[in-house]
């Protein structure tokens, strides 16, 4: 499932890091390459740390990118005296091998998946090589309209690359872009930003601005493994709102006043026992959405289960009361439409009359309200406080708002 605010966040900070690139390479290209004089192991240096710590935290993908922009580092620092055909062809050939990369899963460090890891990249570059030397004198006739149209827009551009190499560079930028639109992650966008500025690389003879380029990347990499980690570390995989995890960490940040609310679906068991676990789940998140979205600074954490935990900073229990009741009435008001026939509690029979399609029904949801004081000045003791309070709503007839009677 696609979603735009993942995209949009998600391109947001790899567009501003390649823009922010482009502009000092384009405006302070003197600068920079006196900087990187001094310097031309940090390009290496900062890539070993990336795949070091993508083998540390399980990211193959983005350990054989470190590997392979290594490679492609070393060959263009001039170190090994390499053919003219050879030294064009390698940034061409690491677009393919990014390509694969982008569209190949995560396969672990195991000595088998290396080896099948390796044989698939080398039967790759196997395959880009004689493409590269025998599809261009085929398709010269066939591509020269591209020749004529990166001439007319800047000459240059048929000097960096050959009608056929753009058609390279343009499909592994376009099936990376698809990729990315389908699976908004930060591994993702690294791997675009990785495929725009290999591409770049060939525009730029200075060895010392392929090690800003490098730089960047690397940059990139770390933030996609430690991001996507403390995402997967810190947020709930299912309904994607804070984990509980995250819940204890962002107590220690509350000071001496704030509400703690206890929220549970109602009759959730039985609705996940009639209609299945997957009508449970949509359940689950169309419930984690609306607690997300409440006001007066809540902030929602799922505590397992069908529990819910929201925290007020510097509330009270009836400041915070206005928003709990929009919140529970929004979940009251949402109709969900039924996909699957409920699940049979015995044998079906012969008559299909309990199949669902087209039912629409409505969940509800409780709530306990809880505040600390001097006799509940631990965190521990207020969610006890507002678990008492949840059961007195539950035993009130559900889909209300109880007050825990604290003292103090």
């Amino acid at each position: 499932m696609i979603h735009l605010h993942n995209i949009f966040r998600h391109i947001f900070v790899y567009a501003a890091l390649l823009i922010l690139v482009v502009y000092f390479v384009a405006t302070q290209r003197s600068l920079l390459i006196d900087w990187f004089v001094p310097l031309p192991w940090i390009g290496y240096l900062a890539l070993a740390v990336a795949a070091v710590v993508a083998l540390l935290f399980g990211r193959s993908r983005l350990f054989w990118c470190c590997n392979l922009l290594v490679i492609l580092l070393f060959f263009t620092h001039g170190k090994i005296a390499i053919s003219a055909e050879f030294s064009r062809r390698l940034p061409l050939i690491t677009l393919m091998l990014l390509s694969y990369l982008s569209f190949a899963k995560d396969s672990g460090f195991s000595l088998y998946n290396m080896v099948i890891a390796l044989v698939k990249i080398l039967f790759i570059v196997g395959f880009s090589w004689i493409t590269l030397s025998y599809l261009p004198h085929v398709a010269q006739n066939l591509l020269s309209p591209i020749y004529t149209f990166a001439n007319n827009i800047d000459p240059q551009l048929n000097a960096l690359y050959t009608p056929f190499e753009w058609l390279i560079v343009s499909l592994t930028l376009t099936l990376c872009f698809l990729r990315f639109i389908y699976i908004s992650d930060n591994n993702h966008g690294a791997l675009l930003l990785g495929v725009v500025l290999v591409a770049m690389m060939p525009a730029y003879t200075q060895f010392e601005l392929h090690n800003v380029l490098t730089l960047t990347l690397a940059t990139s990499f770390l933030y996609a493994i430690l991001k996507d980690s403390f995402n997967m570390a810190y947020k709930d995989e299912l309904t994607t709102i804070a984990s509980r995890r995250a819940l204890m960490q962002y107590v220690n940040t509350l000071g001496r006043k704030y509400v703690v609310v206890m929220a549970d679906i109602d009759h959730f068991k039985k609705f996940n026992d009639t209609y299945g676990h997957d009508v449970g789940d949509e359940v689950l998140r169309l419930v984690a959405s609306r607690l997300n979205k409440v006001g007066g600074g809540g902030k929602a954490f799922r505590f397992g289960g069908e529990e819910f935990v929201l925290i007020f900073p510097r509330k009270t229990p009836h400041e915070a009361l206005p928003f709990i009741e929009k919140t529970r009435q929004l979940i009251a008001d949402y109709p969900i439409a039924l996909r699957d026939k409920p699940r049979p509690k015995k044998a079906p029979k012969r008559s299909s009359s309990n199949q669902s399609q087209g039912k629409t029904v409505k969940i509800t949801a409780s709530f306990g309200i809880a505040q600390r004081n001097k006799q509940n000045s631990q965190f521990s003791d207020i969610m006890k406080q507002a678990d008492v309070a949840l059961y007195a709503a539950k035993k009130a007839g559900r889909n209300c708002v109880q007050l825990a009677n604290q003292l103090g």
